[in-house]
């Protein structure tokens, strides 16, 4: 591969980042292994299937499978290149309880499970409400880093230790203001 073959296809990978960042209105960004601990200490023990909305290069995702190999783990990316690199981290990492799925969280028609994970652009966070009211059901929980809902009730909101980030907890069905489950 020549000097210039090389650069052309950083270039490529470089637009696919930026243009899907754009588009999705979030840039891919990584979860440290303090950051992932902290949020994997909020999953309850009982928990048998967590969904990462936006899981970018797939840090978080593989954390929870390693951490909880009882627990089945699915990340959710739509931009090809985080999603290639996570798929390769999942076969390097031969957790057979951690699958990744290239696809919008917003479109895909399935069962996000008992608790869903995200940091995501809070631009997009009232797309992750209205999914969830939609395909949770009642008792299942929300962790998300560092942006909150629009008019959802968090039952917990904690500040990070590894940052000034917080993590906001809600529970379905009671995630609204006058709403009891």
């Amino acid at each position: 591969m020549t000097d210039l073959s090389v650069l052309a296809l950083v270039g490529i990978i470089l637009a696919l980042i930026a243009g899907y960042a754009i588009r999705l209105k979030a840039v891919p960004m990584p979860t440290s292994a303090k950051a992932a601990d902290e949020i994997i200490a909020y999953i309850p023990g009982d928990t048998k299937a967590v969904t990462d909305f936006g899981s970018g290069w797939g840090d978080l995702a593989l954390a929870i499978a390693r951490s909880r190999p009882e627990v089945k783990v699915t990340g959710i990316e739509l931009s090809p290149i985080p999603y290639a690199i996570s798929r390769m981290r999942a076969v390097l990492a031969a957790r057979p309880n951690l699958d990744f799925i290239r696809g919008d969280f917003k479109t895909l028609d399935r069962d996000p499970g008992d608790v869903v994970v995200c940091f995501l652009d809070p631009r997009v966070m009232g797309d992750v409400g209205d999914v969830l009211d939609q395909r949770m059901a009642n008792g299942g929980i929300l962790i998300s880093r560092a942006f909150a809902i629009s008019g959802w009730q968090a039952f917990g909101e904690v500040p990070m230790k590894t940052g000034s980030d917080h993590i906001y907890l809600y529970r379905i069905g009671s995630h609204k203001p006058g709403i009891v489950a």
